[in-house]
């Protein structure tokens, strides 16, 4: 699936306002209502968004967004926070990654390594790192996730608890104004709270649109983690943050 520069600005615009009518999109991207009207329809047909009555919202969800979605939305920002992550990792180590498309990202950037452990309840990672004939790959069994392309539930929590790892990284839902790191559900929120606790040192990778966003299930303070990944400069400076050369 591709998307055009201005199909992803849509996008954007949708999860920024909610639902918004056509006639304000043609305005805000100075094109036709026809062209907009394509534009929805694409995205629609995608199952990126969802027509409404005069405009277009997002696909209606009881939890969190699809995997396709979330691959889409910011992921300039995902990615160079990839690159930034992947460069401190040394070659040699042993890794726990969580779910999240922010983490298939950063396989993406592993892919240079000359050696690592990669212990992951993530498929996206487990596909993309599988090329890497240097990377050795344990997976997680359990409940699939088709929308979320993930392994979830109490065996891929025994999973993780019976690994040490040197680092362990994990992504989230959303960060609160008081730095809680959140997940959508229970079972999100365990995967993240193995991670942490087999993990010599935690890392945490999260995109200034975290700050956004609600999730209602608590996963840990920020400041339990080793280093933080951002491009949200507005954070307070005790935290140990390493913001990635597009600080926004």
């Amino acid at each position: 699936m591709e998307l055009n520069q201005r199909q992803h600005q849509i996008l954007l615009t949708i999860r920024a306002e909610g639902e918004v009518q056509i006639d304000h999109l043609a305005e805000k991207f100075a094109v036709t209502t026809q062209t907009i009207r394509r534009d929805v329809n694409y995205l629609c047909e995608q199952g990126l968004a969802r027509r409404v009555h005069g405009g277009v919202s997002l696909p209606a969800s009881l939890t969190n967004t699809s995997y396709r979605y979330r691959s889409d939305v910011e992921s300039t920002a995902k990615s160079e926070l990839a690159a930034t992550v992947a460069a401190c990792i040394p070659d040699g180590s042993t890794i726990m990654i969580g779910i999240g498309t922010t983490l298939a990202h950063l396989a993406r950037h592993l892919l240079a390594k000359n050696a690592l452990r990669v212990i992951t309840n993530n498929l996206q990672v487990m596909q993309i790192l599988e090329a890497n004939d240097n990377i050795e790959i344990y997976l997680a069994g359990g409940q699939f996730r088709r929308d979320h392309q993930d392994i979830m539930g109490s065996s891929a929590v025994d999973f993780f608890d019976g690994f040490e790892a040197d680092i362990g990284i994990c992504g989230c839902a959303s960060v609160t104004n008081s730095h809680f790191v959140m997940e959508h559900e229970d079972i999100e929120a365990d995967i993240s709270k193995a991670i942490i606790r087999n993990s010599r040192k935690q890392w945490l990778v999260a995109d200034a649109s975290k700050w956004e966003r609600f999730a209602a299930v608590k996963v840990s303070p920020m400041k339990q983690f080793d280093k933080i990944f951002t491009n949200n400069q507005q954070l307070p400076k005790d935290l140990p943050i390493h913001l990635t050369a597009q600080a926004g």
